[in-house]
């Protein structure tokens, strides 16, 4: 199965962020997908999830090689309208329009969506920003920046058997740009991954890792650190995964999973998401202080998380509090309310 400046000065942070009160910390809360529970993020206490997972239910919508695998459009956002928000945009299977006998952009032949082939800068400009923001106006692109080293993990990690049939290979970018919508004026940045299966794949190519951020005009940079904790964040739930394996191959016509191959593809996954995140945050998250390993006092195991703030505190929910105050402690914030939180050290 294959399935986020330099230190920005706190209070103008807090003063955008909704949580408790005038509390000295800023507070993640580690919500759960909503529809299926697949994954957790930690999320920002007051911010909104939308969406989630999806499942294309007939072969009219996006042919049935679009049914087999469970698809995620899902958004992360500080308030109803998304001023400040992170999207998952999902991952569709398509053949390109030059081998579809003259069947339109759009419709189904052989069980797949038709969409001619694009370089990632196009499919962002044409498919990307249109499905995600269909009242945008006015978008202006700002920069193009090739992600070769997100390409390279892609194709890294190709399934050896896969690549002798197909010929796989993978381009990277990402897109910087400006449009309007609804009168706000608005500044976002896109990346995604293209798959194209090659001179022996039939015209087949999928998006991969199609994600945006986005904030009001100019106040981009200053939410980056909050967004990337978001981005990195992510842990799969496990019975998930083995349900979702299952039904994919219960879909093509293949036999159940063994415990060991669960267990094997939860690690898999988990890992291929943190080492994917780490590539995106690199060339998306440019001005940040940079990530760090910390312990964890609750559960003794090491994280790697940002270290943009100066303090990092847990609980054993996996919630995590920042903070920049030298004598704030959580557990005593009357505004915040909450207990069971001990301080993260960073081991280097």
């Amino acid at each position: 199965m294959k399935t986020i400046r330099y230190l920005t000065v706190i209070l103008m942070l807090l003063t955008h962020i909704h949580f408790s009160g005038q509390s000295q910390g800023l507070y993640f809360r580690r919500l759960e997908e909503p529809r299926e529970k697949a994954f957790s993020l930690l999320v920002p206490d007051g911010w909104i999830i939308e969406g989630g997972a999806l499942r294309l239910i007939s072969d009219q919508i996006a042919g049935a090689a679009n049914m087999i695998d469970c698809k995620f459009d899902m958004t992360v956002k500080n308030n109803s309208t998304g001023s400040v928000m992170i999207r998952w945009l999902p991952e569709m299977m398509c053949l390109d329009q030059s081998r579809a006998f003259g069947y339109p952009e759009g419709s189904v032949f052989n069980n797949t969506l038709v969409r001619r082939k694009r370089t990632p800068s196009k499919f962002i400009y044409e498919v990307a920003i249109p499905y995600s923001h269909p009242e945008a106006m006015d978008v202006n692109i700002i920069s193009e920046k090739p992600l070769p080293g997100l390409a390279e993990l892609f194709q890294r990690y190709i399934d050896p058997a896969m690549q002798a049939i197909t010929n796989m290979s993978y381009q990277a970018v990402m897109l910087e740009y400006s449009y309007s919508e609804r009168g706000i004026k608005y500044q976002e940045r896109m990346i995604t991954v293209i798959e194209d299966y090659g001179i022996n794949g039939a015209g087949m190519w999928k998006n991969r890792t199609t994600m945006l951020i986005r904030a009001p005009f100019g106040e981009l940079d200053k939410w980056e650190p909050v967004l990337s904790v978001i981005q990195n964040s992510g842990i799969w739930r496990t019975a998930w995964i083995a349900a979702e394996a299952n039904g994919q191959r219960k879909r093509a016509g293949q036999m159940l999973l063994t415990q060991q191959e669960i267990q094997a593809l939860d690690k898999a996954i988990n890992e291929n998401h943190s080492r994917t995140n780490s590539e995106i945050n690199k060339d998306m998250y440019l001005n940040l202080t940079g990530q760090n390993e910390f312990k964890n006092p609750h559960t003794g195991e090491t994280e790697t998380d940002t270290n943009h703030w100066k303090y990092r505190w847990v609980n054993n929910l996996g919630e995590i509090i920042y903070s920049d105050q030298q004598n704030y402690d959580p557990n005593f914030d009357r505004e915040l309310n909450k207990t069971g939180f001990k301080l993260s050290i960073p081991r280097k």
